[in-house]
């Protein structure tokens, strides 16, 4: 008759082990990391492979072995009684260093086991608890997904001991020798993509990472973060990360072109006085403002009432108002504070238009 006693059944016969070629014995229940799938009879064979199952939860707590390993010959054991898949069949894949996709079965098993242990590991992600690196075999820690803590992808207490780490030799950063230039200390694989070989790759969800300034600012809100992405204003020009590897969209592409309003005629650009990824202040005007005279001065401007605080003249604080930190010569409203009464303190824009450069109409 098929035996098939369930593989909890068999934990007491498991519980000394021949696992590579060493006894493992077994003081205590073996408990498993996650509820493990029936092994059956496999577990007659098998044992190095059924061990680490029940030492570690196996593949995943939903497979058990004939989910991965189909009969090829019903009722026969032996060598090839059962396929052995490709990895490639449930898993996207590429070799690290990136390269193309390795040939053939065997060699795309070859490609993944390299790393990961199929049957179980103690480590997350199925990695193996030791990887073979120039000839010698190193002991790996892997139960966090930190970029850099102990058990994580780096480890700041002992350099060049971290999963990243203990291959590198050419790289800029987190060599195997503990050395290398500082980096960025969130998860490897923010940037470094999995299933492009860990190539760097760049995003709308990790373009903070190197433009910290410029993504808390698009965290407020305003018409540019309600309406895009970063990509929807830059454009790869290049797929590695560094100087100009984005586009920087002009303004003129979605505004139109507006006279200026600067002393002599010489026109600002845009960005004197707008902050495209995001301000406090309305219409993306920039929380601190160059003025004509040279120093750099607060700007608060949430409302648009006009001669009020916050706006664009001060009621309290004459001088301060957007409007008002640059004029020096104008009959109204000036830096200084002065200025004679009697102007209009409604909002400034019906008769000070943006698009006519703020040119009275």
């Amino acid at each position: 008759m098929p035996r098939t006693r369930s593989l909890n059944s068999r934990l007491l016969e498991f519980a000394t082990l021949a696992i590579g070629g060493c006894l493992l014995l077994a003081t205590s229940p073996v408990i498993a990391a996650d509820p493990v799938a029936e092994a059956g009879i496999c577990a007659e064979c098998h044992t190095d492979q059924v061990g680490t199952l029940i030492q570690t939860g196996g593949h995943a707590a939903t497979l058990d072995c004939e989910s991965c390993h189909t009969d090829r010959r019903p009722g026969q054991v032996g060598n090839g009684h059962r396929a052995i898949p490709r990895c490639s069949d449930c898993h996207s894949e590429t070799g690290h260093p990136p390269r193309n996709a390795p040939r053939g079965r065997r060699a795309e098993i070859r490609n993944c086991s390299r790393c990961h242990d199929v049957h179980g590991s103690t480590n997350l992600k199925l990695v193996q608890t030791s990887l073979r690196t120039r000839g010698r075999l190193v002991p790996i820690l892997f139960d966090s997904e930190a970029g850099a803590a102990p058990g994580g992808f780096t480890n700041p207490d002992a350099p060049g001991t971290g999963l990243c780490e203990v291959c590198h030799r050419k790289t800029s950063f987190y060599r195997s020798n503990g050395s290398g230039e500082p980096h960025f200390t969130a998860t490897c694989t923010d940037c470094h993509d999995h299933e492009l070989g860990f190539q760097p790759v760049v995003s709308d969800q990790n373009c903070p990472l190197c433009h910290e300034a410029e993504g808390t600012r698009f965290t407020l809100p305003s018409g540019h973060s309600e309406e895009f992405t970063c990509s929807g204003c830059h454009a790869q020009v290049s797929p590695e990360p560094g100087p100009g590897h984005r586009s920087i969209t002009p303004c003129a592409t979605c505004h139109e072109t507006v006279a200026s309003h600067a002393p002599g005629g010489t026109p600002f650009p845009c960005a004197r006085c707008h902050e495209p990824h995001g301000t406090p202040n309305l219409s993306l005007v920039r929380a601190a403002l160059e003025t004509v005279q040279g120093p750099i001065v607060p700007i608060r401007f949430d409302n648009l009432t006009g001669r009020a605080d916050g706006s664009f003249a001060s009621l309290s604080d004459p001088g301060s108002g957007i409007c008002e930190v640059c004029h020096t010569t104008t009959q109204f409203y000036r830096a200084d504070g002065s200025g004679p009464n009697g102007h209009f303190t409604l909002s400034c824009l019906p008769c000070h238009r943006h698009s006519d450069g703020f040119a009275p109409q």
